[in-house]
């Protein structure tokens, strides 16, 4: 897991940071907060970051991400509680999302249903 999120840090620095050392990148974890996987997380990127927050994503509010550069979305599909296809987006309306975003899990999927874009089924 570790060499996985290291690749997506790199990744993230090369495409969406190219003026910030990943020394110095502010990162937001957005996933169930209270999960072992939040908090490997946020224990490995805290040594190569400068700031790593977890955040809920549930009722989450997409302007609490702000003041990061990066945000790591975590949705996994078995977390869906009976509500699939998810009928709302964590991140918001598609239009005002303007953030670089890495999705983790399922999230692509789920994210490319409530946006209607490309990646969904059906």
């Amino acid at each position: 897991m570790k060499l996985r999120i290291t690749f997506i840090l790199a990744v993230l620095l090369v495409q969406f940071c190219p003026a910030v050392e990943l020394r110095d990148l502010k990162v937001l974890y957005v996933g169930n907060a209270t999960s072992v996987r939040a908090e490997d997380f946020k224990a490995f990127l805290s040594t190569n970051v400068a700031r790593v927050e977890i955040a809920a994503r549930v009722g989450f509010d997409p302007a609490k991400a702000a003041p990061f550069d990066v945000v790591l979305l975590d949705w996994p599909q078995s977390e869906s509680r009976g509500d699939f296809p998810p009928k709302r987006s964590p991140l918001g309306e598609r239009n005002a999302w303007t953030k670089p975003t890495v999705f983790l899990g399922s999230a692509g999927l789920h994210m490319a249903i409530v946006w209607d874009v490309k990646g969904g089924f059906g």
